[in-house]
């Protein structure tokens, strides 16, 4: 077992008197069979008393509700998260033959189960004809190996470039490029895979800041893809990785939008100024 501390920091700037507001920070690890929250703690500068929402994929924030007038907001999270790391990685082989996978994926059963991660997003839509026949999906294959296969082909492509792109971003945009940031690299991988009616998802979180990984300054993305028998397989194509004990799960979802760590509103609206920090130190 492994334990990371994780604390996660936002101050929003505004040039104007904010008189209400609420914030939801989706930054709290989730709990599953293979990582649990020991301990957590918040804070912020309207001293609200934090309340937590499920959103429809069942992942919770922290919410707070502020009153102004005020110019600034500031939060921090703080927690430890134990993480499993004997989860054994996922083995190229497995009990079904490429054929068998196919015929699985191309059945209408199959296909209504996991409509809502086949379904394109604005984000992540791209028309198959775009997608480079290198990239594309052989039945002679295991669907893990053409997984592997499109990780580290994306991986190749796009060059890490910040502040070329915004979380708005789409897919087809990042192709021609080709550079951006991790939301960037994923959303290209999920619209090659869903093009292919292949279900895969957007996941937020954090990663072990002490390996180096691409990405670790900030909360990172990866994707998650659903093979028949194995269930989800994260993968991350910015680092040409599998989403191992040094990835620590926020949320799923079909896009970005569903991951946002900072959603809400404000009275009167305006324009803000939004500075993140992250650390992840293992204990």
């Amino acid at each position: 077992m492994i334990t990371f501390q994780v604390s996660y920091e936002a101050e929003n700037q505004y040039d104007h008197e904010v008189q209400e507001a609420l914030f939801e920070f989706m930054v709290m690890p989730c709990e599953n069979e293979s990582q649990t929250i020991l301990w957590q703690k918040s804070s912020n500068t309207a001293q609200s008393t934090p309340f937590f929402s499920r959103n429809v994929f069942g992942y919770q924030s922290l919410c707070f509700r502020a009153v102004g007038p005020f110019q600034l907001f500031s939060f921090r999270f703080d927690c430890h998260v134990l993480l499993d790391d004997q989860r054994l990685l996922p083995a190229v082989q497995n009990s079904l033959s490429p054929e068998e996978e196919s015929q699985i994926l191309a059945s209408e059963a199959f296909q209504v189960d996991h409509f809502l991660y086949i379904l394109q997003s604005p984000l992540t839509d791209i028309p198959l004809h775009l997608v480079p026949a290198s990239m594309r999906y052989r039945k002679s294959i295991n669907l893990l190996e053409y997984a592997i296969e499109l990780n580290a082909a994306i991986h190749k492509l796009i060059k890490y470039t910040p502040n070329v792109t915004s979380v708005q971003t789409k897919a087809v945009e990042v192709l021609a490029m080709p550079a951006g940031v991790c939301q960037d690299y994923s959303h290209l991988m999920i619209g090659i895979l869903r093009s292919q009616q292949i279900p895969a998802r957007y996941v937020s979180g954090y990663l072990n800041q002490g390996k180096q990984f691409i990405g670790s300054a900030q909360m990172h993305a990866w994707v998650e893809i659903f093979i028949p028998e194995m269930g989800w397989v994260g993968l991350d194509p910015t680092n040409n990785l599998f989403s191992d004990h040094h990835y620590i799960k926020v949320a799923d979802g079909q896009d970005y939008n569903d991951c946002s760590p900072l959603m809400g509103f404000i009275k009167p609206s305006g324009i803000n100024c939004t500075d993140h920090s992250v650390q992840v130190v293992e204990q």
